[in-house]
């Protein structure tokens, strides 16, 4: 399986080079920190270009699952996702194209678990730097691990659920720290899912309570309707907003 490959061809790199790993531990963080608040559009943008039309979010107590119905996931998304600025997007065909905007999620998670196709890996700073001890530092998203079969299990009631509604990749983000993702959640600017490509229906859900949900219809070939539904600030209630835009091209 091109996992392990991908594994050990950074691993090597890591191995033969503990500055450089340090070095991209810091680089990590100055994205982080660059992207503020900007992790959860990241991850819709990342969905969308990966021709996804469902994008969901569902936080369970310390664990946030963020999933999409796109392309799974191939060899070169898998090392594109590892390294830094390294995308295989292409300027112009897609939202995002740097290959970098993924690493701003390092600010609000301890590990990240991926599910995608044959992909089933855990990034952790814990597991990286038992394998690599002469590191000063060492990053988040850089070596892909093998999940646990004990992780496995206690995510996989939800995975599977999320599975079974149609979604192809799932990432887990576990260790979440309230205050971040309370701060993501007040700033995140809801009219940004209204221009994108593919994506037409969006859900977010906080511990149960419906955040926003967001369904986009096609009205004819140069117009979309698309109608947003949140719950108010109490969680009582609900409003409703339509937007008539031109289809983007």
């Amino acid at each position: 399986m091109y996992f392990e490959e991908v594994r050990q061809k950074l691993l090597s790199e890591a191995i033969a080079s503990p500055n450089l790993l340090s070095d991209l531990a810091g680089l990590e963080n100055y994205i982080a920190e660059s992207y503020n608040n900007r992790s959860f559009i990241e991850l819709l943008q990342n969905a969308d270009d990966a021709k996804a039309s469902k994008f969901k979010i569902l936080r369970k107590s310390d664990l946030l699952f963020v999933a999409n119905n796109g392309r799974v996931f191939n060899q070169t998304d898998l090392e594109s996702l590892c390294r830094s600025a390294s995308s295989n997007k292409l300027r112009g065909e897609t939202i995002g194209y740097r290959g970098i905007g993924f690493k701003s999620v390092v600010g609000f998670a301890k590990e990240i678990h991926l599910f995608s196709g044959e992909i089933e890996l855990t990034f952790s700073k814990e597991l990286t730097k038992k394998e690599i001890s002469q590191a000063d530092r060492v990053p988040l998203i850089r070596i892909p691990h093998n999940i646990s079969e004990s992780e496995n299990i206690r995510l996989s009631e939800i995975k599977n659920e999320l599975m079974s509604e149609g979604f192809t990749t799932i990432f887990v983000f576990t260790g979440i720290a309230a205050d971040e993702i309370e701060s993501e959640f007040e700033s995140f600017k809801y009219n940004s899912l209204l221009f994108l490509k593919n994506i037409v229906k969006t859900k977010i859900t906080l511990n149960n309570t419906t955040i926003t949900e967001v369904i986009k219809t096609q009205i004819n070939n140069s117009q979309f309707k698309s109608t947003l539904k949140s719950n108010n600030e109490d969680g009582v209630g609900d409003y409703l907003r339509t937007h008539f835009l031109d289809k983007l091209q």
